[in-house]
């Protein structure tokens, strides 16, 4: 029985650090094609320190700001927070400032904690203002059930996925675990979604 349990652990192991991680993830990617729309919703991801990003975090700010300067939306809700990390929503309005965003182009939704959360309340002030069209910014294997959640709330946004990994060069690599990682992460933040009735 252990030396099974070994041996699958070991199977487990390079798989998971191997490109057949990249193949496991590829059902969770959909092509980008963002629409012109009133607006641009950016999904946080999280920050190393009071003043920096995360690496996945700052890649989507890339992706709202070059939405918001080739012109697809006029306003962007930067979306979601994870108390006492930090405010990420914030965060990454700063930084959007930072490039030249006018601060009355950005909304911010500092709430929720969670993808539903961020649904609910983006569907809110879309409700408030009087759109009806989105583009939201994620990465590129959230964007199932990003579009499924907000679906729930009766909208349908297009999407900008901003890139985790290019096509396999090597046979195993580190950055397969990540990958291999954030896949199974969100296979069973579809069924735990599901279950919970969000999606």
């Amino acid at each position: 029985m252990v030396r099974w349990t070994g041996s699958l652990l070991a199977i487990g192991f390079l798989a998971a650090s191997s490109k057949l991680s990249y193949y496991y993830a590829q059902p969770l990617a959909i092509s980008s094609a963002p629409q012109r729309s009133n607006v641009i919703v950016l999904m946080s991801h999280g920050q190393y320190a009071a003043e920096w990003l995360s690496l996945v975090g700052a890649q989507r700010t890339l992706g709202a700001l070059k939405l918001y300067r080739e012109g697809y939306a006029e306003a962007i809700v930067s979306s979601g927070s994870n108390p006492p990390r930090g405010n990420q929503a914030a965060l990454q309005a700063r930084w959007l400032e930072l490039a030249g965003v006018p601060s009355s182009a950005i909304i911010l939704e500092e709430e929720s904690r969670r993808t539903r959360g961020s649904a609910i309340a983006v569907a809110r002030i879309m409700k408030e203002r009087g759109w009806r069209s989105l583009v939201v910014v994620v990465s590129e294997f959230d964007a199932p059930r990003v579009r499924l959640v907000f679906r729930k709330e009766n909208l349908e946004p297009s999407f900008l996925e901003v890139p985790e990994s290019g096509p396999p060069r090597d046979l195993f690599g580190s950055g397969y675990t990540a990958i291999f990682y954030h896949a199974t992460y969100e296979y069973l933040g579809l069924i735990f979604y599901w279950l919970r009735g969000w999606i």
